[in-house]
């Protein structure tokens, strides 16, 4: 949880190396298949999932995005009597042959509820929407020579930042041991 007080610098010279957080691969778990979590702090004070337990039998979904389709965002939101909230946003295209199980994957994305986590091209896994779950806000099939394909926006306004994860969560998500 933020403690609302910088406890650290944040310089160039401790934060330099190459930054590339385009997104390789999203896992989709359905939001009530994840039963609980477990948050890690570390000697620094800094916080990541450290583990994931699922429902018995459930597991996360792997999508690969079409090429340079993907992107996620976490804004904060500040209303006129000041509260304060985040938007988490998970936008990404799926091209395929729209055949009869596509059709039911589409409205599945369409009308379902989710937990993300995103893979990065720098190595990272970042989980959004944890605590509320990311539900479709646009879901559109299109053909035609510039937009073909599915496109899906899930999104969700939430009380956390995006989170990293550590350890036994990736394991769970990628379902690798």
């Amino acid at each position: 949880m933020a403690n609302c007080k910088l406890n650290r610098n944040l310089l160039k010279s401790t934060a330099c190396g190459y930054s590339l957080p385009e997104i390789v691969k999203i896992y989709l778990a359905n939001f009530e298949d994840v039963v609980s979590y477990g948050l890690a702090t570390d000697s620094a004070g800094c916080e990541s999932v450290s583990a994931i337990t699922m429902d018995t039998g459930t597991t996360f979904y792997q999508i690969e995005p079409a090429k340079n389709s993907a992107s996620f965002e976490d804004a904060l939101v500040v209303q006129d009597n000041g509260t304060k909230y985040r938007t988490h946003t998970l936008t990404f295209n799926i091209q395929g042959n729209y055949d009869s199980c596509l059709h039911i994957d589409f409205d599945d994305l369409s009308l379902g509820k989710y937990v993300a986590v995103v893979y990065t091209a720098e190595g990272s896994y970042l989980m959004l929407g944890r605590k509320t779950g990311l539900e479709a806000e646009t879901a559109t099939l299109s053909g035609g020579s510039d937009n073909n394909g599915i496109q899906i926006v899930l999104s969700a306004n939430v009380a956390e930042s995006t989170i990293p994860l550590s350890g036994g969560a990736i394991t769970t998500v990628t379902g690798q041991s």
